[in-house]
């Protein structure tokens, strides 16, 4: 039998995307799940569309010099390898994030953010 195993980064953003799907406050919302890797940071995207037809790609993964789940985020559909779901060039600059092994925390603040986007509020950075 062979071992497979994911990237932590992607290990960690499987784990948020199946504490998400059972979130009730987002229940309604289609949200369209994609992969992204920057060669450090590996994880998953997830692209909603608010009531406008506006549309923000967010993202989870793990922080690449700490042990931090990052939500990221960027507005419109990022689907290309070439551009990355990040509110800024700035690897502290992200808008939320949890501590090591906080999925069930990182999951309740991307839930927030996607209902709050899908409701026409604009995502900012976190302090």
């Amino acid at each position: 039998m062979s071992k497979i195993t994911f990237k932590t980064g992607l290990d960690i953003s499987m784990k948020i995307l199946k504490i998400l799907k059972k979130d009730k406050s987002i229940k309604g919302i289609e949200v369209y799940v994609g992969c992204f890797t920057n060669s450090r940071e590996v994880g998953l995207t997830y692209a909603v569309e608010n009531k406008k037809h506006e549309s923000f790609t967010f993202c989870t993964y793990e922080h690449r010099n700490s042990d931090c789940i990052i939500i990221n985020g960027k507005e419109g559909y990022v689907s290309s390898s070439d551009e990355l779901p990040y509110i800024s060039d700035s690897k502290w600059e992200c808008l939320g994030c949890a501590g090591y092994e906080q999925y069930d925390e990182a999951a309740k603040i991307l839930a927030k953010l996607i209902k709050d986007f899908h409701n026409g509020k604009t995502p900012t950075k976190c302090n």
